[in-house]
């Protein structure tokens, strides 16, 4: 801890780790709903090196306390040098900034790193004032940016309601989209289809088709039988699809392998084998009525597989147990002709120079509007009779 403050009988500390905050404490202001906030996932992000300050990430986690020294409000911070790990977020601010007002870096970000999967971000325990605790927060990471002489406050792929706090303390406004398949009362993968036309219905089956042709099994591991020992083959996997694609990895070894030790109650895996040989991974987060498919491995070589595994399946798994929602993340222009509609997320921008604010609410505007045609072109291509899909704040 490296600053203390009290403000109106809160008090507002400043942490350089994650571990220097009692878990119980955090996961009280974070709630159990998203489990990439919670103190486990940002402990494993931490301890496995992905998240440290020789990778441009330097940790300043806000917590604030009542009067009675309760954990009420918290939001996970840090010092950035770079924009990895956002899909664009910013893009073209760490030029334009330069050159108008100074340098860009540091940054501060409220996010979860390397992860652009939409989630609380002002973290409020339930049955506390939020709009006091929100805006405490938002004021001492002001405070904490001017300090640390961050060019900006930066919150990253953020709910609506963080939206809406943000919204009224000032911050410009950006959206971007995610790509998300919502319950519209399936009772079974076939109702899912038999809600599609005929088109969308015959490019699932046969993709379907061509993969159950082959000799692939799929091996399901679930809550305990999801064990460390199962991350090696996973990140064997996992890799294959960032050399498959010539893109730099996000995640380490050792992060699964702590994922698989300390929360595999929240994860689900998936092993594809050809007759013996493991060929493709799909690691999916379980949340109480949302699934989060965002770990994906594969070299490339077989036809489908992406979509049977990574779609079909986690899919056909939400409906199995009764979620609400699946989250497949920001990318994938083919999600939509199969089914997953683009829904927005959003993020939210303050900037130390004022002068500067001129320049990055015209870029905003422009990814604002570009995140709109997105969603209206990618939601035309729903093969359903009739869109069932809505859009309604993450």
């Amino acid at each position: 801890m490296n600053a203390v403050s009290n403000i109106d009988g809160w008090t507002v500390t400043i942490h350089e780790a994650i571990s220097d905050i009692a878990p119980e404490d955090w996961d009280l202001c974070a709630g159990p709903t998203n489990p990439y906030v919670w103190h486990q996932h940002l402990l494993a992000l931490e301890e496995s090196g992905i998240v440290s300050t020789e990778n441009g990430f330097t940790p300043r986690h806000i917590l604030i306390r009542d009067a009675m020294g309760q954990a009420i409000a918290a939001a996970p911070a840090y010092l950035k040098e770079h924009s990895e790990g956002e899909l664009g977020v910013d893009l073209g601010f760490a030029m334009a900034h330069g050159r108008a007002v100074g340098p860009y870096y540091p940054k501060l970000q409220v996010e979860v790193p390397m992860t652009p999967i939409t989630g609380p971000r002002l973290l409020v325990r339930e049955g506390v004032n939020e709009t006091r605790s929100r805006s405490m927060l938002l004021e001492t990471l002001k405070k904490l940016a001017e300090k640390e002489n961050a060019s900006s406050v930066q919150i990253a792929y953020m709910t609506a309601v963080d939206r809406d706090a943000t919204n009224a303390a000032g911050f410009l406004q950006s959206e971007g989209n995610v790509y998300v398949w919502r319950q519209a009362g399936d009772k079974s993968f076939e109702d899912f289809l038999t809600r599609m036309n005929k088109r969308g219905r015959h490019r699932i089956r046969k993709e379907r088709r061509k993969i159950s042709e082959q000799n692939i099994c799929f091996k399901r591991y679930c809550d305990k039988s999801v064990i460390p020992e199962l991350a090696p083959l996973f990140f064997k996997l996992y890799q294959s699809t960032y050399d498959y694609n010539h893109t730099k990895i996000w995640h380490n070894k050792a992060y699964f392998e702590q994922l698989f030790r300390t929360m595999p109650e929240n994860l689900e895996l998936t092993i594809a084998y050809l007759g013996t040989e493991p060929v493709a991974a799909q690691l999916t987060f379980i949340a109480p009525d949302k699934l989060f498919g965002q770990h994906w491995g594969h070299d490339g070589t077989i036809r489908f597989l992406h979509f049977e595994q990574g779609l079909y399946q986690t899919i056909e798994y939400a409906i199995e147990t009764g979620v609400e929602a699946v989250d497949f993340g920001t990318t994938g222009e083919h999600k939509a002709e199969r089914g997953v509609g683009l829904e927005a997320t959003y993020n939210a921008f303050w900037f130390r120079e004022p002068e500067f604010n001129e320049i990055a609410e015209a870029g905003l505007k422009r990814k604002c509007d570009a995140a709109e045609i997105e969603r209206t072109t990618g939601n035309a291509r729903l093969p359903f009779h009739k869109v069932a899909h809505k859009e309604n704040g993450i």
